[in-house]
């Protein structure tokens, strides 16, 4: 069975207005001070088309990695600087946030293989480009079939150069003295998609994917779901039906419904554009008194806690941090609760699933 690859979180594509200020806030934030930059221009790209129309393109890209303990997790921040380009209607339409994740390389022959399968499921070409080193991107137009976003293959051709930056960025001055604003410790990795309506949107990721085992939750406040509830600083009765998509360690979305009472997915994030990747769970911290020290420095720093609680009957502590100005994103992070000896347990889907 075809199924669209996803070996691997190759980066993570974050459409900025200015990409050399959003690097000072991702060194200050994340601690990622070096960046490597590239600008794209047409007569550096090839065969560049979007939507299927063979047209220039021109952005620049600036591209820094952050260690943590499970591997390198890359950023690619894109400036879109003219033509038309899927990067300038998100920008236009969405504003700054994630347009993209890679997942896979693959080569030319696999993807002359995987192109007529897309095809025949209605997953087109979005935007491609040859760039100067020989290596073709390829966005698939998912954004309405996943939820608000693109997935990229990068194709590696028999030609390959070396990738050489046009310059490197160090921004290590902007990293605090005391470390990264928010720093991922033990990372625990996955993407939330917010979405209209989950079932359809999960009939095409396990057709796309070849997904088809699957649990849903229906988060809403009471004992063994969420405990004691907050958004936007204030108690809140709220609720959300939600279903993961694993790939691997460093792969992984959460899809979200809000289903009930306000929050952050739908008031803050759907209602004003759409469907899409509303946040990136990144940090497991080691205990609540650690994540207080970081929430007030965050807070201070114009970075509050939008939405949290705590989850399992005690199992674990959620937190929301409202990084979307600075980062494109709001940054999840957990931290173990009274009972996180006693395991996730207690934590039980509403319903299972298999799609065939």
């Amino acid at each position: 069975m075809s199924k669209i690859p996803a070996d691997e979180l190759v980066h993570i594509g974050v459409v900025v207005k200015n990409a050399q200020e959003s690097a000072k806030k991702y060194a200050r934030i994340l601690g990622i001070g070096e960046w490597q930059v590239t600008e794209h221009t047409a007569d550096t790209l090839s065969d560049s088309t979007t939507h299927g129309s063979a047209t220039p393109q021109h952005f620049l890209t600036a591209t820094g990695q952050v260690q943590t303990d499970m591997g390198a997790v890359t950023f690619r921040l894109i400036e879109p600087r003219g033509g038309w380009t899927t990067y300038q209607e998100f920008l236009l339409t969405k504003g700054e946030g994630i347009h993209h994740v890679c997942t896979a390389v693959v080569d030319e022959n696999a993807m002359a293989e995987l192109q007529p399968w897309l095809a025949s499921e209605g997953v087109g070409i979005a935007q491609s480009a040859t760039l100067a080193n020989g290596t073709r991107e390829v966005f698939l137009d998912t954004k309405e079939l996943l939820g608000g976003f693109y997935i990229e293959l990068l194709v590696a051709g028999d030609g390959q150069r070396e990738d050489a930056p046009d310059e490197t960025w160090d921004f290590a001055s902007e990293v605090p003295e005391s470390g990264p604003q928010l720093p991922l410790g033990t990372f625990q990795m996955h993407f939330g998609v917010v979405v209209n309506e989950l079932m359809p949107r999960v009939a095409d990721w396990s057709r796309l994917f070849g997904l088809s085992d699957w649990n849903f939750m229906n988060w809403h406040d009471g004992p063994g779901s969420l405990e004691q509830p907050e958004y936007m600083g204030k108690p809140v009765d709220h609720a959300y039906f939600t279903t993961m998509a694993e790939f691997n360690p460093l792969l992984a979305f959460e899809i979200i419904q809000p289903t009930f009472g306000p929050s952050h997915y739908k008031e803050n994030y759907r209602n004003i554009v759409g469907e899409g990747i509303h946040h990136m769970n990144a940090s497991l911290f080691p205990d609540a008194d650690t994540w207080k020290g970081i929430a007030a420095n965050n807070a201070n720093q114009g970075a509050p806690v939008v939405m949290g609680g705590g989850i399992g009957g005690g199992f674990a502590n959620f937190y929301y941090v409202d990084t979307a100005a600075d980062l494109g994103y709001v940054t999840e992070i957990i931290h173990p609760g009274p009972n996180w000896d006693k395991g996730p347990g207690g934590i039980q889907p509403a319903m299972s699933a298999t799609m065939i």
